[in-house]
């Protein structure tokens, strides 16, 4: 569900690279994209390039390589564990057909410019569709990436042939050169919390989720290694002075209602196992929208009420404002009736 991606002969030196596969190894995460098609590489580039291959197929890395037909000629495939080609220049439909045919590696089409037309051929030129997946780009350049519309519009035709979609997210660590302003799919995840895009596009029903920088941070790796698509993790930046039995509550998984409210998300469990009184404590601060609050004992049967704001609402001096999860709008949209979500404490 989740990977990263690694580029030999850029920034980061083959050692730090492969401390980085391992580390994302260790932590779950078994998918890898890697690229033979960047103009900038330095000379080093074939060697440390044929060392992460190595690596990869060592650790059991789903691998998938971005590759010229230049590179595809010289590349010994007997010699890794190779499991998608994403072909780039030089390649027609009917080879890459044929390619399905003949070899035990899958070609990744490009989900962003691939359509119906092109699949149908290249069924027609005998093109195994159950070895194919569809990679959607990342754009380098600001203000480049697709539409959140045009991606669900792109994925509902791989879906029509039951084809696997991935996208891709930007660090904020250690951006890929050589314009270092990230590697996202949808343009609005550019400068997002990687938790935020990553399980924004898990939403909208991507099957994969590539970090697409060079190197993410061990505290992106794990938290985005954590993700479930069952339950929608929500970063929130916690009001000061919070009492031992609210930030308890907090930690705890939540059902959205079935019966939510019109102007906000009411957990269906924050009642019945908070575990102590709910005394009144930041309770004369206006309700934003995006806060979370918590009603307190003055609110008699709904003490350890938990919501997420969709409107802003005056103060009320029953209604404890306990975090701001203003971060997490993209994802408080997808909170539907019944679904779960869980809090992420982030730092102010």
């Amino acid at each position: 569900m989740i990977g990263i991606s690694v580029y030999a002969g850029m920034d980061n030196s083959i050692e730090e690279i492969l401390q980085y596969m391992e580390k994302a190894n260790d932590l779950g995460i078994d998918l890898l994209f890697t690229s033979a098609h960047i103009p900038e590489v330095k000379k080093n580039f074939m060697k440390d390039f044929e060392t992460i291959l190595n690596l990869s197929t060592k650790l059991g890395f789903t691998t998938i390589v971005d590759i010229s037909k230049g590179y595809f000629d010289q590349l010994d495939f007997s010699k890794y564990k190779i499991d998608y080609i994403r072909l780039d220049y030089g390649f027609t439909l009917e080879e890459a057909a044929k390619m399905t045919q003949k070899h035990d590696f899958g070609i990744s089409v490009n989900a962003t410019t691939f359509d119906k037309n092109q699949i149908e051929e290249f069924i027609k030129y005998g093109g195994k569709v159950d070895k194919i997946n569809a990679c959607h780009n990342f754009y380098p350049r600001k203000h480049t990436g697709i539409s959140e519309e045009l991606l669900i519009e792109k994925n509902k035709i791989f879906n029509e042939y039951g084809i696997k979609t991935m996208g891709f997210i930007a660090s904020h660590y250690r951006r890929r050169g050589p314009v270092y302003e990230g590697l996202p799919t949808l343009e609005k995840h550019r400068e997002l919390n990687p938790i935020i895009s990553a399980q924004h596009l898990l939403q909208l029903g991507l099957d994969y989720i590539i970090i697409g920088d060079s190197m993410a941070s061990t505290e992106e790796l794990e938290i985005i290694s954590s993700i479930r698509k069952d339950i929608i993790l929500l970063p929130i930046e916690l009001k000061d002075n919070l009492t031992e039995v609210e930030l308890d509550l907090l930690q705890q998984v939540h059902t959205n209602r079935s019966d939510p409210g019109e102007y906000v998300i009411r957990s269906q469990e924050s009642r019945l196992i908070k575990k102590g009184k709910i005394i009144p404590n930041n309770n004369g601060i206006p309700r934003n929208t995006y806060y979370v609050t918590i009603d307190n004992e003055k609110y008699n049967r709904y003490e350890g009420e938990l919501q997420i704001l969709q409107i802003d609402l005056p103060s009320d001096e029953r209604v404890n404002v306990v975090a701001d999860a203003k971060e997490a709008k993209l994802l408080i949209d997808f909170l539907a009736p019944n679904k779960k979500f869980k809090f992420y404490f982030t730092k102010s």
